[in-house]
């Protein structure tokens, strides 16, 4: 019965979303090659001459943050990040956004990042509360990013779901969601297995700010991009090692029993109130993503109102990072979207 199920949903999928295949020559993306000429030269320097500024959450937390605004902005665009993401990540994304002419301003979600770290491990992914997140984004929005005429919430993987969450509790703050690779649900071991061990991790697992088996501290060095299932660019992927290798501050491992735990519920909690959000969405999904769910990621976008789902063919996870013929399909996508609104 679960086989039926299973391929009922595929089949809805493939007719759900669309695949991507449009590059638009008017936006400035930069290339594979450009990457390895200007990161040391211009797109890191551009990064590092905007300051890092922190604000205090109410339960006391220190935030890291930067704004990377142009002159008349065709929208500002808020970053959600990823689970082990800091912005050093995406120098290059920021960079692309600018010189397409639009405002970014970015977090480090607590814990990860530049912000302040929640244990004594500094490099395990634990959170008390999955909410808290949204908590920090919502304090973000409403004390450093102004009001403008469009404001887009791009997010990508854990920071979709916490963009989800946020965008259903807080409706008005934002014109529309782009959702990157968004975790609405956490994928462990198989996709088709993700609810059953979430299940069976809220029920036998007491140590809470462990690593969840088979995870450990992050071992840069023994990265390789050959065993990698994040990204088909081997430029992006030295470029994103690189980052973290300058500032090992900023790296996070694996994730803790309880950030799982807290993972798990709220994502469920997104996809079944995803109704509530009522500003237009875009989706984009690899097609070859192997670190979240892509059927949950359906059922997400049929609750959405105004909700359209887009697949980049071929793509993994790192939409951000992945070859040229991938992210700028990705990126290209985006841009239209956010033209249109």
């Amino acid at each position: 019965m679960r086989i039926v199920l299973l391929l009922l949903i595929t089949l809805s999928w493939l007719f759900s979303f669309e695949y991507w295949q449009y590059v638009d020559k008017q936006y400035k993306f930069t290339t594979e090659k450009e990457l390895q000429e200007k990161y040391d030269t211009v797109i890191s320097p551009y990064f590092y001459k905007h300051k890092l500024h922190y604000f205090t959450t109410p339960d006391n937390i220190k935030i890291a943050y930067k704004i990377f605004s142009v002159k008349n902005p065709k929208a500002i665009i808020v970053i959600s990040s990823g689970r082990t993401e800091g912005m050093v990540k995406y120098q290059e994304l920021i960079y692309d956004l600018n010189q397409n002419d639009y405002s970014v301003y970015i977090l480090d979600h607590r814990g990860q990042g530049y912000s302040q770290r929640l244990v004594a491990d500094k490099q395990i992914g634990y959170v008390d509360n999955f909410f808290h997140y949204v908590d920090d984004l919502k304090f973000f929005v409403d004390n450093y990013v102004p009001h403008f005429k469009k404001r887009v919430l791009l997010a990508h993987s854990m920071g979709g779901a916490i963009a989800a969450l946020y965008a259903e509790r807080y409706p008005n703050d934002f014109n529309a969601l782009v959702l990157s690779s968004p975790m609405c649900e956490p994928s462990i071991l198989l996709p088709s297995m993700s609810d059953f061990f979430c299940k069976l991790v809220e029920k036998r697992e007491k140590n809470l700010d462990r690593y969840i088996r088979g995870t450990a501290s992050y071992d840069i060095l023994n990265y390789e991009f050959e065993a990698n299932d994040l990204t088909h660019s081997k430029e992006r992927f030295e470029i994103m090692k690189k980052a973290y290798t300058k500032e090992p501050q900023t790296r996070i491992g694996g994730p803790s029993v309880k950030w799982l735990k807290e993972a798990c519920k709220w994502s469920a909690i997104s996809v079944q109130k995803a109704n509530l959000i009522t500003v237009p969405v875009l989706l984009l999904q690899g097609e070859n993503d192997r670190v979240v769910t892509p059927e949950a990621q359906l059922a997400f976008c049929e609750n959405v109102p105004h909700c359209k789902g887009v697949t980049i063919k071929g793509a993994y996870h790192e939409l951000f990072i992945e070859k040229d013929g991938i992210r700028e399909k990705a990126l290209s996508a985006i841009l239209d979207f956010i033209s249109k609104i």
